[in-house]
């Protein structure tokens, strides 16, 4: 048998218990007979030649009569027999199988020494613990060898021919096992007498058949006992802990399939946890499979590196399917020099792998995140070392990692640079708190502006490590600051040049107005206004305000789109769009005036034109120093400039003509085969009167229609098939007007837009007359311009000079309408032909206001306040 088997069975726990608890001579056997274990008072027994005992054979040692270890084993019941020791006197074989897992595990076998009582009492046996006691067949003690009497305080005599009763009030089992002894059985068990523990055996003593007394064999066991509660303690005290702290005992006798589990073990793995002895197989079934390779190569690995300590970390699947993490932390024990037990700790680690794999994801996204920032972010210790850094700081010092991790600022940033950053670093040092700063770096284009955000990282302890930064290149965020704030002041010039222009009451006031808001500001240089001549096509400067001395007598804008049409100027005046000239050295389209621009330092401007509704009134003009100045939220404001001083032109020429004692009447011929009022009153030799347009406050105008010389009812037919009307409704007057019309897209509309107002409208034989006052300085093409917008080419029929007449009456003090609003004069007008003022009342007011496109309460008081200006004007004048 190899030394492997012999200290395996050796340091086979359940072979040490089996052998601690007898005292007589004993070995423990394998099923086919070879020795695994023997205790002391066997190997006293053994000749030296023959020890170790685990290196033979039961027969080697011990000679029997017949074999009762087979015995033993096949029947799986206690088996006796004489036999002889091989070296020594004759003894008594007793061998009792132990199971495990339903077979034949282990057999133990007793081998007591026969011995003649006789030669007890003077014999090496009178040293041993051991206590005889002969009683005789009444019950009588007849003999007792080995008794401690001072322990039971009385003396031999008060036992020796006493009857066996005698011991009942300190042990009653021993008069219940005389008894049966007596009565012919073999019984015994542990008692204790005084403070002493006994392992009893009581059996008959036969003469001639009969039974003559009874022997009773005592051995002590006190101090194995003590020992046994001792060691129950301390498993108890081991287990305890073992709970505590959730881990398990395991035991692999390396080499040996067999590994021994403490329960506590088997509860983590989710088995049985009584059988405590488990392969190696069926430790790997429950390592999860991923695993299985890995954890062999590593636990292999590390006992033939020689290593003591072994550490592995794996899975394993429970019975239920369940998935959990282990760690096993294993001591390699030496025998002669050879790794013999690997002795350690099995404890649950799954909570703690979940919060280090949720951990490794946040930063592994954290250092996803880290390296997808476009911004450089460094991490430096006490030392100013860079320990972290990530791949923009790589790209935008043209480094590579080896440069920059372990280096320091000086090392990797120009002399003055590195100084100023490492002043931040130890600013924060010794604050602890996080800073924000800019400085300026050199870049391929000059200097540029970085924001360096910079703030101290802690350890687990909480001790600061060192500070980490973050630097943005924000050069072109102070770009774009700037230019918000340069945009802001120009919006506020805008909105100051917008109120101003609501006191100015004259074209000249207006435009002299904003070319001065504007050059005057620091922003601009220059700025014209230019209006169309009325001769040609030609945009002549009618203002001007800046340093632009002898420009516009060097410059010459058409509305054409000829060569001198196609700058900004013409371009916008046509198209009614803002143009902008981002770089006058450069743009091809502004090359006839570009030297006259650059010698006065104009670098780029923008053309705006001066609009409202269909009619542009002419062309601003604004001149900058700097190429690329006008930006498009700048341009966005100009428009709505554009639209301002071109509503307030308007307003101008219209209050001049309500103010003008004196007009300029404008007769147009519109002749179209397009027209259906032309057309009917060709085909029905019948004529049509538009006039007294009012308008709304949706840009819808609303005009009254008379038939003449044809039924009323051809006035609605033809109404309707024009797409502009949007409402007709009928009016009682017989005599006209017999319709009220609501139109969007109306010439009278365009017609306000230039600063005139559309009289009437009179279709007869086929031709379209409409008549127009305007401002006698009107320019006339203006007006023209407009009609032709809405009806196409037309002929100007008539231009004459005239005094207004529509007034109701004349006096010295003027128009008592002129003291109207617009609006107040609209809703008068539209009342007084809707038929509102007839009796019976033609309209009612919620009709009117229909028509007005308003509420009628809003009618109402404009009505109100109509008619006490009116009357103010004729009682108080």
């Amino acid at each position: 048998m190899s030394e492997r088997v012999e200290r395996r069975g050796a340091a086979d726990p359940l072979v040490r218990e089996l052998l601690a608890a007898v005292d007589d001579p004993a070995l423990v056997c394998e099923p086919s007979g070879a020795v695994v274990a023997g205790n002391e008072a066997l190997t006293d027994l053994i000749d030296e030649g023959r020890r170790p005992v685990t290196g033979y054979a039961l027969a080697d040692l011990v000679r029997c009569d017949d074999d009762p270890l087979a015995r033993a084993v096949r029947t799986g019941e206690r088996a006796r027999s004489a036999g002889q020791y091989v070296d020594g006197g004759a003894c008594a074989v007793v061998c009792r199988p132990v199971e495990r897992d339903g077979d034949v595990a282990h057999v133990v076998v007793e081998c007591p020494l026969a011995v003649d009582p006789d030669a007890a009492l003077s014999g090496p046996l009178s040293d041993l613990p051991v206590v005889l006691v002969g009683i005789d067949a009444d019950g009588t003690v007849g003999y007792c060898r080995g008794l401690d009497f001072a322990g039971l305080e009385c003396d031999r005599e008060d036992v020796v021919g006493a009857p066996v009763e005698r011991f009942d009030p300190v042990s009653p089992r021993l008069v219940e096992w005389t008894d049966d002894a007596l009565a012919g059985e073999t019984v015994g068990g542990r008692t204790t007498l005084g403070d002493r523990s006994f392992q009893v055996r009581f059996g008959p003593l036969e003469t001639d058949g009969d039974i003559a007394g009874a022997v009773a064999v005592a051995v002590e066991v006190t101090d194995r006992e003590r020992r046994r509660r001792e060691l129950e303690t301390t498993r108890d005290r081991l287990d305890l802990a073992l709970e505590a702290t959730g881990a398990g005992v395991h035991e692999w006798d390396i080499g040996e399939d067999r590994v021994y589990w403490h329960e506590t073990t088997s509860r983590l793995f989710g088995l049985e946890s009584e059988t405590t002895y488990r392969s190696r197989a069926a430790f790997a079934e429950r390592v999860h499979p991923e695993d299985r390779e890995r954890v062999r190569e590593h636990v292999h690995g590390a006992i033939e590196a020689g290593e003591r300590e072994v550490r592995t970390e794996y899975r394993i699947v429970r019975p239920d399917g369940e998935v959990r993490w282990m760690v096993t932390e294993g001591h390699v024990q030496y025998k002669d020099g050879e790794p013999d037990r690997l002795i350690g700790l099995v404890r649950d680690v799954t909570e703690r792998k979940e919060r280090e794999q949720d951990l490794a994801a946040r930063e592994g996204k954290l250092r996803a995140v880290i390296e997808s920032s476009p911004d450089p972010i460094t991490m430096q210790d006490h030392d100013g070392r860079y320990q972290v850094a990530n791949e923009a700081m790589f790209e935008h010092n043209e480094a590579d990692r080896g440069e920059i991790l372990g280096a320091r600022p000086e090392d990797v940033f120009a002399a003055e640079v590195a100084k100023r950053l490492e002043r931040h670093r130890e600013t924060v040092l010794e604050t602890e708190r996080a800073a924000v700063v800019e400085e300026q770096f050199p870049g391929t284009d000059g200097e540029n502006t970085v924001q360096l955000t910079m703030a101290p990282y802690y350890g687990p302890e909480g001790e600061v490590q060192g500070t980490v930064s973050v630097a943005r290149d924000v050069t072109e965020l102070e770009r774009q600051r700037d230019e918000l704030e340069t945009l802001t002041e120009i919006q506020q010039l805008v909105q100051e040049s917008v109120r101003v222009l609501t006191a100015a009451t004259t074209r000249e006031e207006i435009q002299r107005t904003v070319c001065e808001r504007l050059a005057g500001s620091r922003f601009y240089e220059f700025a014209w206004i230019g209006e169309r001549a009325p001769s040609d096509r030609v945009v002549e400067p009618s203002c001007s305000a800046g340093d632009g001395a002898g420009y516009l007598d060097a410059v010459t804008v058409t509305v054409d789109p000829d060569r001198n049409g196609q700058g900004p100027g013409g371009v916008a005046y046509r198209t009614g769009d803002v143009e902008v000239v981002h770089d006058v050295a450069t743009d091809p389209t502004f090359e006839p005036w570009r030297e006259a621009a650059l010698d006065r330092g104009f670098r780029s401007l923008a053309a705006v034109p001066l609009t409202h509704g269909s009619t542009t009134h002419g062309v601003l003009c604004v001149y900058a120093n700097e190429a690329s100045a006008f930006s498009k939220r700048e341009l966005a404001g100009f428009k709505t400039l554009g639209e301002v001083v071109g509503f307030a032109l308007s307003a101008a020429q219209y209050r001049r003509l309500l103010e003008a004692e004196t007009v300029l009447e404008l007769e147009f011929e519109v002749r179209s085969d397009d027209s259906p009022f032309i057309n009917a009153s060709r085909e029905h030799d019948c004529g049509f009167l538009i006039d007294h347009a009012a308008h709304t406050t949706e840009d819808h105008v609303v005009n009254y229609l008379t038939v003449t010389d044809g039924d009323p009812e051809l006035g609605r037919e033809v109404a309707e098939k024009l797409p502009t009307v949007e409402r007709i409704r009928e009016l009682d007057g017989e005599d006209g007007p017999h319709f009220e019309l609501t139109i969007a897209d109306s010439v009278f509309q365009y017609l306000a837009n230039a600063g005139a107002r559309g009289k009437r409208g009179v279709i007869e034989d086929g031709v379209g007359h409409l008549y127009v006052e305007a401002p006698g300085d009107i320019d006339v093409r203006t007006v023209t311009d407009a009609v032709e917008r809405r009806f196409g080419p037309v002929d100007l029929g008539a231009k004459r000079e005239k005094r207004r007449t529509d007034s109701p009456w004349w006096h010295p003090a003027g128009d008592p309408g002129a003291q109207l609003t617009d609006r107040q004069r609209a809703v008068l007008r539209t009342a007084f032909y809707s038929g509102y003022y007839e009796w019976p009342r033609e309209t009612d007011s919620e009709t009117l206001a229909e028509s007005l496109g308003v509420a009628s309460t809003t009618a109402l008081q404009h009505l109100r306040k109509g008619h006490r200006r009116v009357l103010e004007s004729m009682f108080e004048s």
